[in-house]
């Protein structure tokens, strides 16, 4: 058995995890991954158990913009989960753009440059530019996103506190006609026919005994659920998870430390929010929270690290270089500003450190291994990880800040 960190074995979990297909919060593929986790650890000799949770999921029959009758007149697409839905049928409207002055009864197609931040993550000012136009009387909106015919998708920030407007997202090659159609004036019906209901999905949690008693646990979270196969976003956290785990079962550490693999992230980190619900002061008392976060060793990277202070920052500035990581092409983030799931933890009033990123096929369905996974750049930042594991290993309680 290898130890994890070597490129093959990541190579080999990676494929496995894409493998499941679909990793949306609660589907097959994220259910399936959630039995695969279980079964790797223990094979490393980690007990670990599926914790349910309830979430709002989102069950849509039909998301379609239709705007003529040739063959070419019709756009499908995936609703913003944390919108509205429209009647089965849908919703007739003058299509216009969002420079439109009143968009009172029209279905809005936002194909601006300011509107595209509409589809980043978290996208900044969506609920208010949504909002804003549900105000003004749009019946819907159209926001095109991705590349050429592959869609790229916004996690629901909202998802608990749902915005009005039926939004669909859909890739631009499929409305390029539509600009010339919206020249001359056209109609179109906006169907987004779907429901919220209350559904349940599956977190992996695991605790490895320390043997130093009354230390500061160590907690390791990866988030595992996402739009589509998810190789690059998800992938790399998920195999350093692993390797770390093992790692951590092997040494026998003094911290007791704490796993979590978390459904929920594209909607607003659902599981990790019911994780903390009943860990929050174990969080607080915590070393840290390693958090993996994604695109952790993917092609076409935009990799970013940060930490709760200063020196927790310095120690994985110093671990990434070691593993021969040229640092001038990772960002490193304000101490104390997190992103992704190191927000929680930081609003839960946690340390955290934290390995992150984008990368050109993020939340897209072209996300597969063979197109954005670089295993021997995962391999370097999964043995970096190790070294912030074993440097708070290593450090007396009062040392760490």
């Amino acid at each position: 058995m290898t130890d994890g960190f070597d490129p093959a074995t990541i190579e080999a979990r990676i494929r496995a995890y894409e493998r499941f297909g679909i990793h949306r919060s609660g589907w097959p593929g994220d259910e399936a991954t959630s039995e695969w986790l279980i079964e790797e650890l223990g094979r490393l000799g980690v007990a670990a158990s599926a914790e349910r949770f309830t979430f709002p999921r989102v069950e849509t029959r039909r998301a379609r913009l239709s705007w003529g009758a040739g063959p070419r007149d019709h756009a499908d697409g995936v609703p913003m989960y944390d919108g509205g839905f429209t009647p089965a049928g849908g919703i007739e409207g003058e299509l216009v753009s969002g420079e439109d002055g009143d968009p009172r009864g029209k279905i809005v197609v936002l194909v601006s440059a300011a509107a595209r931040g509409l589809a980043g993550n978290p996208a900044t000012g969506a609920r208010e530019t949504f909002g804003a136009l549900a105000r003004a009387g749009a019946v819907g909106a159209v926001v095109p996103t991705g590349e050429g015919s592959s869609i790229r998708l916004r996690n629901a920030e909202y998802i608990e506190r749902p915005f009005s407007l039926p939004v669909l997202q859909v890739a631009p090659d499929d409305v390029r006609d539509l600009a010339a159609a919206m020249a001359g004036g056209v109609k179109g019906v906006l169907e987004i026919d779907g429901e919220r209901r209350q559904s349940t999905a599956t977190n992996v949690v695991a605790r490895i005994e320390g043997t130093g008693a009354g230390a500061a646990p160590l907690m390791v979270i990866t988030p595992k659920s996402g739009w589509f196969t998810c190789a690059a976003e998800r992938g790399g956290g998920i195999a350093v998870w692993l390797a770390l785990a093992g790692r951590l079962a092997r040494v026998a550490p003094r911290r007791e430390a704490h796993l979590l693999a978390s459904s929920g992230h594209e909607l607003h980190h659902q599981g990790l929010d019911h994780w903390l619900r009943s860990r929050a002061a174990l969080v607080r008392r915590a070393v840290f929270t390693l958090h993996l976060g994604a695109s952790i060793g993917a092609r076409y990277p935009e990799p970013e690290y940060g930490a709760s202070s200063a020196a927790w920052q310095g120690v994985m500035r110093d671990a990434i270089e070691a593993e021969g990581i040229d640092l001038a092409g990772v960002t490193s983030m304000p101490p104390g500003e997190p992103g992704g799931e190191a927000r929680n933890i930081h609003e839960a009033g946690g340390r955290y450190v934290s390995f992150l990123g984008g990368h050109r096929y993020f939340h897209m369905p072209d996300d597969t291994f063979d197109r954005a996974v670089d295993a021997d750049a995962v391999a370097r930042y999964a043995r970096a990880a190790r070294r912030v594991v074993d440097a708070a290993l290593a450090m007396a309680d009062e040392e760490f800040s």
